[in-house]
């Protein structure tokens, strides 16, 4: 957009950037619908991956080869979440947020994932349903 306005692009030159992004929209709701997941639930499931392979950053082809654990973890994180994020201007409750990093972190051990990581992970997805569900 910044381009268009200051005239370094032609309108048919932004077009064809909007039908990439588009694309790209719709790969990601795909993918998504492919692995069984929500398109937020997708998001956190890019999350459990980062450190490893990051398939948020490689496309669709990345969740050919799902990881049943980790999608049913980024599921059940999402759904445990909803109560919380379900509340009136949570992102600006701290209290609200202490309460989702804790069933997090409480999920993320029962899957393995502790110390320095869960933390991280938990503060991941925190951030992440800031940007996704603020209302």
């Amino acid at each position: 957009m910044a381009d268009y306005k200051a005239k370094r692009i032609d309108a048919a030159q932004q077009l064809k950037l909007f039908d990439v992004m588009t694309k790209d929209l719709k790969g990601r709701a795909q993918a998504a619908q492919d692995i069984g997941l929500t398109e937020t639930g997708l998001a956190i499931y890019g999350l459990l991956f980062e450190n490893t392979t990051s398939p948020a950053n490689e496309g669709r082809a990345a969740y050919a080869t799902k990881d049943e654990a980790k999608v049913e973890l980024a599921s059940l994180l999402e759904e445990q979440l909803g109560p919380h994020v379900a509340i009136v201007d949570w992102q600006a409750k701290e209290d609200i947020q202490r309460e989702m990093r804790r069933t997090i972190k409480r999920q993320l051990k029962v899957a393995g994932v502790t110390g320095e990581r869960g933390e991280i992970l938990a503060e991941s997805v925190v951030d992440l349903m800031k940007r996704r569900r603020a209302r």
